[in-house]
């Protein structure tokens, strides 16, 4: 059976992280989700999450999503959202919610934004 939810990690220079999702981001995926951030930010780099491969979002993702920009302010790291699908950006936006998440067309982008920082 494969798992609801891969996350692919890819370093993005020393003071960044990329990570892939792809499946479901429901509630267990939002667990192997926190776990896997936790990790990150334990070593002080900003996060890139590429959720183009994302197919569906459940309440628990959206806060999943919300709580990890939160950590990563409380640890003076950042995280951008990159390619995120027309599926799960409709439910960020009916929720308002893309004013509190950095949102960029490319992962290229969001690394860039990270680099500037």
């Amino acid at each position: 059976m494969t798992p609801d939810l891969e996350i692919e990690s890819s370093d993005a220079g020393e003071r960044a992280c990329v990570l892939r999702l792809r499946g479901r981001l429901d509630a267990r995926g939002a667990s192997a989700l926190t776990a896997r951030c936790a990790a990150v930010r334990a070593t002080n780099r900003h996060l890139v999450l590429n959720l183009a491969g994302v197919t569906f979002i459940a309440s628990s993702g959206v806060g999943a999503l919300l709580a990890l920009v939160e950590e990563c302010r409380q640890s003076r790291t950042r995280v951008r959202l990159a390619e995120v699908p027309p599926a799960v950006d409709s439910v960020i936006r009916l929720l308002n919610l893309d004013q509190f998440l950095s949102i960029d067309a490319t992962e290229g982008d969001a690394r860039s934004e990270l680099e500037a920082a």
